[in-house]
């Protein structure tokens, strides 16, 4: 007998924990990037990734008969939200380089704050009293980590919070690209993108990896793969506003894999932070929820 239909509380569920894996296999792989660039260039390592993570998905694409034809990739909202994903890993990878694990991941998670107030000023969306309370909290949970005025404000953490608004644009684009482009139409053509733009960079500076470094790149660009592909798993399996708190799960990981990685051992104010940030971005993802429930009520 087929097994009985997963209850929508069990979806629920199984798409959390899918979300909560996802969010393990990035931070494993943000750690080894950041392991990399202790000694290889930047553009190298993203280079070298990218060549895998387009490899792994054209060939995932190409399993499943689902290429997607060229004049999908080069739609005008598409090529926009690549170069935007482009912008977004350069600058992820600079404050990753400067930056604790902690703090970068951390301070990334801001992108949903910031999202918040581009759909009010850029699409005219309606933000309620609530949800501006929850964006102004999320921004004391940033100056709490960043510490303005002491040791933890300085280019790399500008450019995680760079790197955040460059998240939220990005979402944003995401938001307005035609329905009937695929997922593999969106990300094979951001992945080409990070690709031939890290290209550019191989001139300026190239140090020849060994053998243990490549390892760990091909283990990077696995992670990453796989990753791109659970998250799709988790957000189709069950509620969205459900599934997408447990993405804050990444910040106690990513504070775990610092330590046990990197022997960082952040202060207080990381963790007081990171907390701010994560209450706030759920706070806004259950304002939304139920504003999108009234509204469908209503209509």
């Amino acid at each position: 007998l087929p097994d009985p239909p997963l209850t929508p509380l069990a979806q629920n569920l199984r798409g959390a924990g899918i979300m909560v894996l996802t969010i393990g296999l990035f931070a494993c792989s943000d750690s080894i990037l950041k392991l990399l660039f202790g000694r290889l260039p930047i553009g190298e390592v993203a280079f070298l990734r990218g060549v895998l993570v387009c490899l792994l998905i054209g060939g995932f694409l190409a399993w499943r008969h689902s290429l997607p034809p060229l004049h999908s990739c080069l739609q005008r909202l598409n090529l926009w939200r690549a170069a935007v994903e482009v912008a977004v890993a350069f600058t992820f990878f600079a404050a990753l380089r400067g930056l604790p694990l902690a703090n970068a991941t951390t301070l990334i998670f801001a992108s949903p704050i910031i999202m918040t107030v581009l759909a009010a000023l850029v699409l005219r969306e309606r933000v309620g009293w609530h949800r501006w309370l929850a964006v102004l909290g999320g921004f004391a949970g940033v100056l709490v980590v960043a510490q303005p005025s002491g040791e933890g404000w300085n280019a790399a953490a500008l450019l995680a919070l760079l790197s955040a608004a460059l998240v939220a644009v990005r979402d944003m684009l995401t938001r307005v690209i035609p329905g009937h482009l695929g997922a593999g139409s969106i990300a094979l053509t951001s992945a080409v993108f990070v690709m031939v733009a890290s290209a550019f960079t191989l001139p300026f500076g190239w140090i020849t990896p060994t053998i243990g470094e490549l390892g760990l790149i091909l283990l990077a660009g696995i992670l990453m793969s796989v990753a791109y592909a659970t998250v799709v798993m988790a957000f189709r399996m069950g509620e969205i506003s459900f599934i997408a708190p447990f993405r804050y799960t990444a910040i106690p990981l990513s504070v775990l894999l610092g330590y046990l990685v990197f022997g960082d051992v952040p202060p207080w104010t990381t963790y007081l932070g990171g907390a701010i940030i994560a209450v706030s971005g759920i706070a806004i993802l259950t304002v939304e929820r139920f504003g999108s429930a009234r509204r469908a009520a209503a209509s």
